[in-house]
């Protein structure tokens, strides 16, 4: 096991999983508030924001306008009744130990859930300063009311330096047994959501000047082949990505967290040679961590708003 320092995290590294156990994570107090104040920095928002990782944040009401208006996409979390797909039994258990599912006079209720959208925002981060990857399109740019989910992969990255696309999907879990368990049920069909994501988002003409690089890298084959097979073929995609995040409680031990997320499984994906990237951020009480943030989120709002005039 590889271990290295990286800003104020010490990173586990073993094969293709990657542990970043933050420094203060014997405070839970302290780590809340200082995971708070590096995920959520006003430049690491405002990069997000514009898909640019190279973006400096300067004060001005412009850049503090943008960066209260996203803030709004993580606050609030309104139980909405709604259909729901029926799952196996140990799914539905972790779904209702996660809070996502809850039982309300003998109805299934569903959450608006926030917490997920945090845990994709973490992931942006990760992707892009730590393994330096493009983000194509924030998925949460894709959403037309602040409350509802933003459905299908989780991130769309590409990597110039290992010309390969990059398909994600991220989990915010009471435990990473249970992160685990949901991440083996979404890669079930995981072929047929990447298929889905090119034909809804990638060869979407209204997209195209919003995908950056992959535009440039693959624009020219978007406009001709109908499906993700043919653009494969045509495009010559020799293999694709998979990052995987974990953002979790309950295992704090980077050993421990890695022999789960060896459990895993690894497979190519549409008869590519396919490279999985498995992360893991503990953060011990993934409730508690989520109630200080949204605190946090609404103090930041409370001072952007303020700081525009």
């Amino acid at each position: 096991m590889i271990k290295k320092p990286f800003d104020c995290f010490t990173v586990y590294e073993e094969d293709d999983n990657n542990v970043f156990i933050h420094i203060d994570i014997k405070d839970d107090q302290a780590l809340y508030e200082k995971l708070f104040d590096y995920f959520f920095s006003e430049e690491k928002l405002l990069r997000y924001c514009e898909n640019n990782k190279h973006v400096s944040f300067c004060p001005s009401s412009k850049a503090y306008t943008i960066l209260y208006r996203h803030l709004r996409t993580y606050i609030d979390s309104e139980r909405e009744k709604m259909p729901l797909p029926v799952f196996t039994q140990e799914i539905e258990q972790i779904l209702a130990i996660e809070k996502i599912i809850n039982y309300e006079q003998g109805e299934r209720v569903a959450r608006k859930d926030k917490i997920g959208k945090i845990g994709e925002y973490i992931f942006y981060c990760l992707l892009s300063d730590y393994f330096d990857f493009d983000c194509i399109l924030p998925k949460i740019h894709l959403q037309t009311d602040y409350n509802m989910s933003v459905y299908g992969i989780d991130s769309l990255f590409y990597s110039k330096q290992c010309n390969m696309l990059l398909f994600g999907e991220s989990k915010f879990s009471v435990s990473v047994k249970n992160g685990v368990k949901l991440i083996k049920k979404s890669l079930e069909e995981y072929e047929k959501q990447i298929a889905d994501e090119y034909e809804l988002v990638l060869c979407n003409r209204f997209y195209g000047d919003k995908l950056n690089c992959f535009s440039d890298e693959y624009g020219e084959f978007t406009e001709t082949c109908i499906n993700i097979d043919e653009f494969i073929r045509v495009a010559n995609v020799q293999h694709i990505g998979i990052p995987i995040f974990i953002a979790h409680g309950t295992e704090l031990d980077e050993n421990e967290v890695i022999n789960e997320m060896k459990k895993i499984p690894r497979k190519n994906m549409l008869g590519l040679s396919t490279v999985y990237y498995c992360i893991s951020l503990p953060v011990v009480d993934k409730f508690r961590a989520v109630a200080i943030f949204t605190k946090k989120i609404r103090e930041a709002e409370e001072r952007y708003n303020g700081a525009r005039t």
